[in-house]
């Protein structure tokens, strides 16, 4: 999920699909309704629908926002640099996403290699009942969608992944940071049990919003992978960490290869030749 303020600049994809900016009018109320852990709104503009979150002062918080034409098309930029993780791990067979919210990466995912197997864990059922029915995501063929909490997920959790994307936010409180990111999936701890639930080989993607301590969780999270990789958001200030237990880093030229075999291979509206360079820096 993004959580960013409707005011916020935003920023454009690639020439072949540019979405509206993030401070677009979200459009005309499909849905208005309160949930165990957030007031959820559904808009919609157009092809262009969105799910928003209505903070306490009213404030609408946009998470996700699909193009129903092209569900598979990712309206954000922190979602493209998310898929920088097949540089690490171009083979991903099995995938985890902690955080629903309107289903863009499922869609993307299924676009890109229809056989891949995706697990979804989102704690509020009610998104999970809003992204079945207004953003057509649903437990079907290789994606299960499994509605708990994502830390009690992982934990207990026997499978493994080749990439875990982590992208959960509730409504900020004292449990959470500023952002709504939960304080439990920032920890050392967590940090472990998401690394024994890799394959070999595997990698972890984490969205960080911005926030006064960004510096300080991407530190952390430094600090308990081997590797990682910053790629900060070219406007906003967030970022997206991808985080590795591999003992060695992969030199930029194998990361141009992989790009360009990987653009090749799957003709995706993610470029990865794009993405290898900014993993160079």
């Amino acid at each position: 999920m993004l959580a960013i303020s409707l005011l916020a600049p935003g920023s454009r994809a690639s020439a072949q699909a540019v979405p509206p900016p993030l401070d677009a009018p979200a459009g005309r109320l499909e849905y208005d309704g309160r949930s165990e852990f957030s007031h959820i709104r559904i808009r919609r503009s157009g092809h262009i629908r969105s799910m928003l979150f209505v903070r306490d002062g009213g404030e609408e918080v946009l998470e996700s926002r699909i193009d129903l034409r092209r569900p598979h098309v990712l309206q954000f930029e922190y979602l493209r640099l998310f898929f920088a993780t097949y540089l690490l791990q171009p083979q991903q067979q099995d995938v985890l996403i902690v955080g629903l919210g309107g289903g863009g990466m499922v869609h993307f995912l299924r676009r890109l290699d229809p056989a891949i197997r995706i697990d979804a864990v989102e704690i509020d059922p009610a998104v999970v009942a809003l992204a079945g029915k207004y953003f057509d995501v649903h437990s079907e063929g290789t994606t299960r969608i499994v509605t708990a909490d994502g830390l009690q997920y992982i934990a207990a959790a026997e499978k493994r992944y080749d990439a875990i994307y982590m992208d959960a936010f509730l409504k900020p409180s004292a449990a959470t940071d500023s952002t709504g990111a939960p304080l439990a999936l920032r920890t050392g701890e967590f940090y472990r049990q998401l690394q024994a639930r890799l394959n070999p080989g595997g990698v972890v993607a984490f969205n960080l919003n911005p926030h006064a301590d960004l510096e300080n969780d991407i530190r952390e999270i430094a600090a308990a992978f081997r590797q990682t990789y910053v790629l900060p958001l070219a406007r906003g200030g967030g970022a997206v960490v991808l985080a590795s237990p591999d003992q060695a880093r992969i030199p930029p030229g194998e990361l141009a290869a992989r790009g360009r075999d990987l653009d090749r291979r799957h003709r995706s509206t993610v470029r990865f030749q794009e993405l290898a360079a900014r993993l160079q820096r």
